[in-house]
């Protein structure tokens, strides 16, 4: 662009004048759940003089890159290989939870009511996406079934369409071994509102209605 005059536009200033501090705000912003804005804030935050909060971001970033891995067993985000559920003789090897993502055992270690193992997927059936069945671990899991004596799996997949997809197949699979498939219990949600509760939800409600 140009001037009227015909004098050219100077190029358009750098929203930062440190190309490293450019840099910094690309990266934060590719986190998941993070934006241009939030990542600025963050990176100004860490490059404050004085303050040791950027340095020991570093120091714990990259000793958790260096110490995390996944269990070879169960896929379980650990540091020991195999991780202390698979471990643990206090859990039950004939009770298996089925998840699609490490982080999905977070929440049912920290509720502390199941006791058996896990086997993570790592990801759930989605043809429009490119995930086929040959490219999750079934066989895997069908191997760890037999070898554990699995008499109860517990498929705590997501209520979308790929986590339903993911579990019928699942099913299927096991069909012919004598393995006790769940899931668990969907329906309206401990302290909320029937009148603001979706259809599809109090659809799943009625559906798996239970005797008082």
């Amino acid at each position: 662009m140009t001037l009227p005059d015909g004098t050219p536009l100077p190029p358009p200033p750098d929203e930062f004048p440190s190309p490293a501090l450019a840099h910094l705000v690309r990266c934060l912003a590719r986190l998941p759940g993070l934006g241009r804005k939030s990542a600025t804030r963050i990176a100004l935050a860490l490059v404050q003089p004085g303050d040791p909060a950027g340095e020991e971001l570093a120091d714990a970033i990259g000793e958790a890159r260096r110490q995390v891995r996944f269990c070879s067993r169960c896929g379980a985000l650990t540091e020991a290989d195999p991780c202390a559920i698979c471990t643990s003789a206090a859990r039950d090897a004939t009770l298996l939870c089925v998840v699609a993502s490490p982080v999905d055992i977070l929440p049912l270690e920290r509720g502390g009511f199941y006791r058996g193992r896990y086997f993570v997927l790592g990801r759930l059936l989605s043809p429009l996406d490119g995930v086929r069945v040959e490219d999750l671990p079934f066989d895997r899991l069908l191997e760890r079934v037999d070898a554990d004596g699995v008499r109860e799996l517990v498929l705590a997949l997501d209520t979308s369409v790929e986590g339903e997809t993911t579990a019928l197949y699942i099913q299927r699979l096991l069909a012919d071994r004598p393995v006790t498939v769940t899931r668990p219990a969907v329906g309206i949600p401990v302290g909320s509102s029937l009148a603001y509760t979706d259809a599809a939800t109090l659809q799943r409600a009625f559906q798996f209605r239970r005797s008082l």
